[in-house]
C-alpha cells in the first residue's frame, strides 16, 4: 500500500508541477497583478534583456539580475502545492481512514522540490550555458528552442522544464518565428525597473539624467515604442488567423 501511495505521489507531483508552472508563468509572471514584483522582474526586466536570439544568452552584467527566483520562492511554492493534499490527508485521517498519508505527502513535496530545482537549473543554463555536453544533448536542445520561442511569443510555450501543460492546454508551439534584432527600447524599459538601471541612474550627472528620463517616458522613438503595450499585457500581438488561448 505504501509503495502505491509513493508512486501515486510521484506521478501526481510531476503532472501538478507542470500545470502549476504553466499557470504561475502565465498568470503571475506575465500579468501585472499581485505580487507585482513577479511581473516586473520577469516580464519588464528578464524578457526585455534576454528578448530575441541576439540577446538570449546572458553575457552582460545587467542580464543576470532576473535569471533566478529569490531563495524563499521554493518553500512558498512547494507549500502552496502541498497544502491541499495535507488538508485532504487530515480529513481522511480524522474520518478514520488509516492510509500512508505521510509517505504520500513527503514524496509529493520532494517531487515538487526536485521539479523546482530542475526548472531553475534548466532556465539558468539556457541563458547562461556552462556545459557543452548538455547543450549538445537532444532533450536540452529541444527545451531550449521551446523556451526561445517563448521569449518571442510570451503567451506560448509557458513550460520551461516539462511542456506537458503546454501540450494539453494548446499553447505548445514548435515553429520559431522570424524576428529581427532586439530593439533598443527593450533595454530602456528594463532599466526603468531594474536595480542595474537605478545604479546607473545614480552615477549619471543630473543634466544627462533628466535628458535620459525624458527620452524614455513617452518620447517619440518610432517603432521601438511598440514594445510597450506588448510587455504591459505580457504577450505578443496575436498572429494573423490565430485565436488567443
Amino acid at each position: 500500500m505504501t509503495l502505491i501511495f509513493v508512486l501515486a505521489a510521484l506521478t501526481i507531483g510531476i503532472v501538478q508541477s507542470s500545470f502549476f508552472e504553466w499557470a504561475f508563468h502565465r498568470y503571475w509572471l506575465h500579468r501585472p497583478w499581485l505580487p507585482k514584483d513577479c511581473f516586473t522582474t520577469h516580464t519588464l526586466i528578464h524578457h526585455q534583456l534576454c528578448k530575441f536570439d541576439d540577446t538570449f544568452h546572458a553575457e552582460e552584467e545587467e542580464q543576470h539580475e532576473a535569471l533566478s527566483f529569490s531563495w524563499w520562492a521554493a518553500p512558498i511554492l512547494i507549500a502552496i502545492n502541498t497544502a491541499p493534499w495535507a488538508a485532504l490527508a487530515w480529513i481522511l485521517s480524522a474520518s478514520g481512514l488509516n492510509l500512508p498519508h505521510m509517505a504520500f505527502l513527503i514524496t509529493f513535496a520532494a517531487t515538487m522540490g526536485l521539479y523546482y530545482l530542475g526548472y531553475e537549473g534548466t532556465h539558468f543554463l539556457m541563458h547562461k550555458p556552462k556545459f557543452a555536453w548538455l547543450e549538445r544533448s537532444r532533450p536540452f536542445r529541444f527545451i531550449e528552442r521551446h523556451h526561445r520561442i517563448h521569449h518571442v511569443r510570451m503567451n506560448r510555450n509557458l513550460n520551461v522544464l516539462l511542456p506537458l501543460a503546454d501540450l494539453v492546454l494548446g499553447t505548445l508551439v514548435t515553429e520559431m518565428p522570424v524576428v529581427g534584432p532586439t530593439p533598443r527600447a527593450a533595454r530602456q524599459m528594463a532599466r526603468r525597473h531594474s536595480q542595474f538601471g537605478r545604479r546607473l541612474l545614480e552615477r549619471t550627472p543630473k543634466l544627462v539624467r533628466g535628458q535620459a528620463q525624458a527620452s524614455t517616458k513617452g518620447g517619440p522613438v518610432g517603432k521601438q515604442e511598440t514594445i510597450l503595450p506588448e510587455a504591459r499585457e505580457g504577450a505578443e500581438a496575436p498572429h494573423p488567423g490565430e485565436r488567443q488561448a
